[in-house]
């Protein structure tokens, strides 16, 4: 059982009743949650009623609603009006911090069963079992594709690295859904407690901790056979990384409280979007842990990169929240993709993915149209606040060029090196189309 406390300092009871009761724990803020639709369905939300009334809550519940997300409201000494308060505000369940342990146990059950019921029926969490269904057509992807083919099979530890909202974690499960292993464990490194780390990773026994009322089976245990997933693996205590390491060369763990060594056949994948060379470097994560961890490398290509996959992307995203929403739309106006097109995306596939169902959910079909959206204000435009000129399905980026023959200049250069994409071109120039068309039909690119 894996329990989400979505606030930044949870009641020491009920840490220490979730340890009892042998739930894996992890905090997360309600402001700043992500990758919320890609937890496994066995995670469960627990709310604390005070949260309800917080600025961002609002957006927070949609969010929960749209991916299938059953949340758990508690507090201590909730009387019959705050109860109905959580219930009309959408709560699976409201339990107080005085119930016993019996009732906390069977209202966290009863939640994840509701939560696989909703994936079996409408596959909203349901991981693509094959490398194929990572979305996109471009050059980027396609290597990507290309590359979990190759490395699936094997038992490499890959390291997957990206801005945030770049898929990492589906890169990760498609690697895994190569290999032919199971189960898929995944867990951010950044939400389990400081304090807990290495109880979380490696299990305790009884006694081991005050709380610890029985013993309890480690992160690295459930994923026995299958794939440890470590997201955001830059956020790792200094003091966890060497035992990770050693478990990592050995294979070999002890539960806390323990005298006795398990072995556990484990493939591990990481993910960051952090430079943990330049961390290792710089003494903030360990240089022998970033080798270890970095058999293989994969760089999850930001949106910006790869503008041909937009289309693919919007459309699944769309059927998603249609589905979900119960509401009918057939397609997008061709000129909402383009202004798609115009955006440098910062917050990637996630940011995309949420535009289009905040659109779902403001508006009707049967046609998605392009004056619902509007490119929002950009210091600059797409790429181009990024140090190097940035190619087509490259690693670099755009200059800036803040006079007309300078943009002039570099818009050349990208028609003569990746053909006659003009949106693409212009959006990496910072000019509208329209304006490349006249300066190319005068001659002056």
């Amino acid at each position: 059982m894996k329990v989400a406390l979505l606030t930044p300092k949870p009641p020491a009871p009920i840490l220490k009743r979730l340890q009892a009761l042998q739930a894996t724990i992890q905090l997360e803020d309600v402001t700043s949650v992500q990758a919320l639709g890609r937890h496994s369905a066995d995670l469960v939300y627990l709310v604390p009623f005070s949260e309800l009334d917080v600025k961002g809550w609002s957006d927070m519940r949609v969010k929960l609603a749209q991916s299938g997300r059953y949340y758990i409201v508690f507090g201590s000494g909730l009387q019959s009006r705050e109860i109905m308060k959580a219930a009309h505000d959408g709560a699976y369940d409201v339990l107080n911090e005085e119930d016993g342990d019996d009732r906390w146990e069977s209202a966290l059950e009863a939640s994840i069963e509701a939560q696989k019921l909703w994936c079996q029926l409408y596959g909203g969490q349901q991981i693509r079992r094959q490398w194929q269904n990572l979305i996109g057509r471009s050059h980027a992807m396609q290597a990507i594709r290309d590359s979990i083919k190759r490395i699936g099979p094997t038992d490499a530890a890959v390291l997957v690295t990206g801005e945030s909202g770049t898929g990492k974690e589906r890169i990760a499960e498609a690697i895994h859904a190569a290999s032919g292993r199971e189960p898929f464990v995944p867990v951010n490194c950044a939400a389990i407690p400081a304090d807990l780390l290495e109880s979380e990773f490696f299990g305790a026994e009884k006694g081991a901790y005050t709380g610890a009322d029985r013993a309890k089976a480690g992160l690295v245990e459930e994923a026995s056979g299958g794939t440890l997933f470590l997201d955001e693996i830059g956020e790792m205590s200094m003091s966890l990384q060497p035992k990770l390491l050693r478990f990592l060369e050995t294979r070999v763990a002890r539960r806390v409280g323990s005298t006795k060594e398990y072995t556990c056949n484990v493939r591990v994948i990481s993910a960051t979007n952090r430079n943990l060379k330049i961390a290792a470097e710089e003494g903030r994560f360990r240089m022998d842990l970033y080798y270890r961890l970095s058999e293989i490398v994969l760089q999850a290509p930001p949106l910006r990169q790869r503008l041909d996959d937009i289309p693919d992307l919007a459309h699944f995203f769309l059927e998603g929240a249609a589905e979900r929403m119960g509401k009918h739309f057939d397609q997008f106006d061709p000129q909402l993709i383009y202004k798609f097109k115009l955006y440098d995306w910062p917050g990637n596939v996630r940011e995309l993915k949420q535009v289009i169902e905040r659109l779902a959910i403001h508006y009707d079909g049967p046609i998605m149209r392009a004056d619902w959206w509007d490119v929002p204000e950009q210091t600059h435009p797409i790429g181009s606040g990024l140090s190097s000129l940035e190619k087509k399905g490259g690693a670099a980026s755009p200059q800036v060029f803040p006079t007309r023959k300078g943009k002039q200049a570099l818009a050349k250069q990208l028609l003569a090196e990746h053909g006659e994409d003009l949106a693409w071109v212009a959006a990496q120039v910072g000019v509208h189309p329209t304006t490349l068309y006249r300066w190319r039909k005068a001659g002056q690119v």
